[in-house]
């Protein structure tokens, strides 16, 4: 594809890629669109790597945030590798979009596994005794039963649901999105939400 140097530009304030990067993608792909799925795929698989890498994630911080009609507020620890990353713009604003998003949505668990096994056994009991469950194969039930759950859990669980600012992209994918921008593991450690008179 033909490009010129605000072409980059462009693509690396859409997208945060480094320089090189983006010029790579452009001169890689045929189309625009081609050039920013390829730098997304390219930050899913950094991203992936930092996760696996397995290093401690003992820096952060603790955020907060309180509604300007002080009735909700959030206390929430986002956990990092590097005191440099927390300090980093990209990560606070990372911990001020999550506060934002635990305000207004009020999840219940950081993540799926943090579900603990009787709520879900409790909505499994529910989904077995729908009459809808009987036309399902026994092969494809397990399979249905685990759609289901997850389904039921995206809304109160955090890193499933969908980001208040964007419904097209999930807290994970936000999560994520920071990861591959600042090369570190980032970790939702925890949060409080504190509602007046609940």
């Amino acid at each position: 594809m033909e490009y010129a140097a605000a072409d980059v530009k462009k693509l690396r304030e859409e997208t945060g890629a480094t320089f090189a990067d983006c010029k790579n993608a452009l001169s890689d792909a045929k189309s625009w669109d081609e050039a920013v799925k390829h730098l997304e795929a390219r930050r899913d698989k950094k991203a992936e790597k930092m996760v696996t890498a397995g290093r401690e994630t003992k820096e952060g911080g603790v955020f907060s945030y309180v509604h300007h009609n002080n009735r909700v507020g959030v206390l929430i620890e986002l956990n990092c590798s590097t005191d440099f990353v927390a300090r980093s713009e990209s990560f606070r604003n990372l911990a001020n979009d999550l506060a934002l998003q635990i305000v207004g949505v009020a999840p219940k668990y950081v993540s799926y596994e943090d579900v603990p096994a009787e709520v879900i056994e409790a909505a499994r009991q529910k989904f077995a005794e729908d009459p809808s469950m009987a036309r399902v194969p026994e092969a494809r039930r397990e399979e249905v039963f685990s759609g289901k759950l997850k389904k039921e859990f995206s809304e109160q669980v955090l890193m499933m649901q969908s980001w208040v600012k964007d419904d097209s992209v999930t807290i994970n994918d936000l999560v994520r999105k920071v990861i591959a921008e600042t090369g570190e593991n980032i970790i939702v450690r925890r949060f409080s939400r504190f509602a007046l008179g609940e």
